[in-house]
């Protein structure tokens, strides 16, 4: 029996899903308080059970998304491919909201700073390049992702981008080599220490 674990920790709240020989059977949206690191693995304990044992690989969601939440995600996701010697594929944050909205939409993310990641899709195929775009920028699009039912847009919530996720991920298993690289739409903001003077001064 083939089990197949699907992770998305793009957000503050983060969701996990299953699917058994192709088959969605079970999901869990928890909202961590971004506490990623301490509620991810607990979580797919309780929702894998005794099915831990038969996993024969793992989707994560990839970005963009929040920088150290991804970073929990797909290190979790690599961990437990290494451990277990299966395969692990990433996915895009906004394709899977583009698989949850269909259509013509425009995909959005929240990405810090009062921006969302954007990026156009036809009928769930990516049109152009991912671009940062201000909420006031967004109105009158026909937006979906996290955020966007402000914006009269199509709310995506988690749990609904990583069943999502994982039916984009199940057929791509067989061909995953490598590790999973993260999008960001920008690079983190982090400061590298100083240097110490070589007298220690």
């Amino acid at each position: 029996m083939s089990t197949v674990l699907a992770i998305d920790t793009a957000s503050p709240a983060f969701a996990l899903a299953v699917a058994v020989d192709g088959a969605l059977t079970a999901s869990l949206q928890h909202d961590s308080e971004q506490e990623h690191s301490q509620q991810l693995l607990p979580r797919i304990d309780e929702l894998l059970g005794e099915r831990r044992r038969d996993l024969s690989g793992v989707v994560v969601v990839r970005g963009p998304g929040s920088y150290a939440g991804l970073r929990v995600g797909i290190a979790t996701a690599e961990g437990l491919a290494l451990a277990l010697n299966i395969p692990v594929v990433g996915v895009g944050t906004l394709d899977a909201v583009a698989a949850v909205a269909g259509g013509d939409i425009l995909a959005i993310h929240p990405a810090g700073r009062g921006e969302f990641a954007a990026q156009r899709f036809e009928h769930g195929a990516p049109v152009g390049g991912m671009f940062a775009a201000r909420p006031e920028e967004l109105r009158g699009e026909a937006t979906a992702g996290e955020g966007a039912g402000a914006l009269g847009g199509r709310e995506v919530t988690p749990e609904e981008r990583v069943r999502a996720a994982l039916r984009l991920g199940l057929p791509r298993l067989s061909e995953a080599a490598g590790r999973v690289e993260a999008i960001y739409l920008r690079e983190p903001n982090i400061s590298r220490p100083r240097p110490r003077p070589a007298n220690g001064g």
